[in-house]
């Protein structure tokens, strides 16, 4: 297992989650800096997308969540769970691509964030980047 102080070495890409659906990516920047600007994704509910990342600690999941942006209320993301955990990083620090997951939300507008440990800087406390992935809005 990696230390936090070996971190640094391993990645040579910034840690970034993301949403995906075919043809295109959603994400907000690396390591939770939001540098690109929060996308939107614009959704019906019964359509499929997926979900990965890049730059993270080899062998740590991704933690994705979402909230209704107007409540603030966390709302069940996958399967009835409200926190959807992916798969460890491989040893080349990608999170492949995890679905495809339903989109089972009412219509509404929903911040979905991500917790994961960058690959390229040592994090401070486990779980340490939080990623603004995307506002998913379904109709």
């Amino acid at each position: 297992m990696t230390t936090p102080a070996q971190a640094a070495d391993r990645c040579n890409t910034a840690g970034h989650a993301y949403l995906t659906k075919p043809g295109k990516i959603y994400f907000s920047g690396y390591n939770g800096d939001q540098s690109l600007g929060v996308p939107i994704f614009h959704t019906f509910r019964g359509y499929t997308f997926r979900l990965g990342g890049n730059g993270v600690l080899p062998g740590t999941p991704i933690r994705f969540q979402a909230v209704n942006v107007d409540t603030g209320a966390q709302i069940n993301f996958y399967r009835g769970e409200s926190v959807y955990t992916t798969r460890g990083a491989g040893d080349n620090c990608v999170v492949n691509e995890e679905g495809p997951l339903t989109v089972t939300a009412p219509s509404g507008t929903y911040r979905v964030t991500a917790r994961y440990d960058p690959g390229n800087i040592p994090p401070t406390i486990p779980g340490d980047i939080v990623d603004q992935v995307v506002n998913v809005v379904v109709s």
